[in-house]
Parts: C-alpha cells; sequence; structure tokens
C-alpha cells in the first residue's frame, strides 16, 4: 500500500540504463536477465536519495515488443526477479509492480478489448505472484486502454495508481487524441485509483495548473514524475526542482521520469520541505 504522508517517488530506470551501456532499441527487461546488476544499481541510487516507493523494472511486460525479446517463460522469470532486486535494493521501500500501456491502442487504432484485457490481466498476474505492495500503471495515453488496465490489475486484489503521458497543449495537458488531462484523472479516481496523476511530463504551465486543479477537485492522492528531459537535454537537479516548485505543494507522491537521477531525487525532496 501507498506509505503515509509524502511519498519520494523513484527516478527513470530507462535512461539511467541508457547511460550504462543498455544499446539502442533494446528494451530494459532484457537486461533484468543479461544484466540484474545494473538494474539493481539504478534502484539503489534512488533509495540512496530517500525514495520510499520504487517501481519495478516492468514497464513492457504487457506489450508485444518484450514478447518478440522473451517468451513466456522468460517474461515471468524476469516479472520475479525485478521484484527481488527493487526489495534488495531498496528494502525499506514499498515495490510497485510497473506497467505501461501495449502501444495497441490510441488515435487511429482498434484493438480488441478482449487482447488488452488479457495482455494487462496477465501481466498484473505475474507481478502479483511475485509479492509487489502495489500495482503502478503508467504512461497511459488512451482512455480506454487505461480503464482497461485499471480493472485487470483491480482484479488482483492489490491496491493500482495509474499516471498519465500528456502533452502541454497552450498551458493545458491533453491525451493524444485530445482529452484533458482532467477527465482522466476523474476516471482514474472514479475507477478505483488510490491515486493517479501525470509522468513524462515537462515541467510548466500545463503541469501547474492541472495539479492545481486536483488538488481541490481529487479525493486520492495527486502524484507527479516529471521528466527533467531526454539525454543531451536534460535540467540540472536544482533547475529541475525550482521548475516544479508550483505544482509540488498540491502532490502527495512525486518523483522523476526521463532524465532523473538521484540527485534529481535528492533536489525534488529537500525543495518539497521548504
Amino acid at each position: 500500500m501507498i506509505p503515509a504522508g509524502r511519498v519520494l517517488l523513484d527516478g527513470a530506470m530507462g535512461t539511467a540504463l541508457l547511460a550504462a551501456g543498455l544499446p539502442a532499441g533494446a528494451l530494459p527487461e532484457e537486461w533484468l536477465l543479461a544484466r540484474p546488476e545494473a538494474i539493481g544499481a539504478v534502484h539503489a541510487s534512488h533509495a540512496a536519495a530517500g525514495a520510499r516507493l520504487v517501481l519495478t523494472c516492468t514497464f513492457n511486460l504487457a506489450a508485444p515488443r518484450l514478447e518478440a525479446r522473451l517468451d513466456a517463460p522468460s517474461r515471468a522469470r524476469a516479472a520475479s526477479l525485478a521484484v527481488k532486486l527493487a526489495r534488495e535494493a531498496a528494502p525499506a521501500a514499498q515495490i510497485a509492480g510497473a506497467l505501461g500501456p501495449t502501444a495497441l491502442a490510441g488515435p487511429g487504432l482498434r484493438p480488441a478489448r478482449a487482447e488488452l484485457t488479457e495482455r494487462h490481466g496477465r501481466a498484473c498476474a505475474l507481478l502479483a505472484a511475485a509479492g509487489v505492495d502495489l500495482l503502478w500503471l503508467e504512461s497511459q495515453y488512451d482512455a480506454a486502454e487505461a480503464e482497461l488496465a485499471l480493472e485487470a490489475a483491480r482484479a488482483t486484489g492489490l491496491e493500482v495508481a495509474i499516471t498519465f503521458a500528456l502533452r502541454d497543449d497552450g498551458g493545458r495537458l491533453r491525451a493524444p487524441d485530445g482529452t484533458p488531462g482532467e477527465a482522466l484523472l476523474l476516471a482514474a479516481e472514479a475507477g478505483g485509483a488510490v491515486a493517479t496523476g501525470v509522468n513524462c511530463v515537462f515541467p510548466g504551465a500545463g503541469l501547474d495548473a492541472l495539479s492545481a486543479w486536483a488538488a481541490a477537485a481529487l479525493r486520492i492522492p495527486l502524484a507527479l514524475k516529471p521528466s527533467p528531459g531526454l539525454p543531451g537535454a536534460v535540467l540540472g537537479p536544482e533547475a529541475f526542482a525550482r521548475a516544479l516548485a508550483p505544482a509540488l505543494p498540491h502532490a502527495r507522491l512525486a518523483g522523476g521520469c526521463c532524465g532523473a537521477t538521484g540527485e534529481h531525487l535528492a533536489a525534488l525532496a529537500a525543495a518539497w520541505t521548504r
């Protein structure tokens, strides 16, 4: 379950592994079996910065792209190892089983609801069996898939948080199909999520506006995992913390996405307590 009080979340896994030598085009989950020590090191750096809730390295577990790299038994081993690595590296933290979207849904795509439900259900079951404390759906951007993923996750009996990857459209965060972020967060709350918010968005007017709205409109905690930037254009830790200053007071859970290191988390935590 989500710890009480303000909760520092972890930082980025994918960009950290790229910096450690993950080949372009490879998936982080492949290193769970090939180089588990690299995943453990990233978790340890986030835990050292004070992260109290850590996401497993299983973003692609429900997606077809991972099936092309790992067969079913290997995916099950990877899920189990992902949880073990997180627990060993961050023994004082809650461990959340992370799942991203399948990439089968979105504007112009018409995936079968049954396939989405099956994929998310299978992945959620693997993470539940591996012993996660809760499930964390991240980077969702399609309302229909998010609804099905949330249903599948809740069917495990575990608590579920869900965050959305949105774009800033003139100072308002929206999904690729134009759905306002506010509508997605309200749907998540209605669907039984224990926390909801955004990840992989950049600090700015859209994030500030959505955070202020959520503080007044949502009855569940707001989770923020914004990105300081992609390799080559990453805000430094202090600049990242300053950019988040307007949004942070409205969140109960906060961390970082792409580009966020342990140093970014430490700066964020310091700014959060001022």
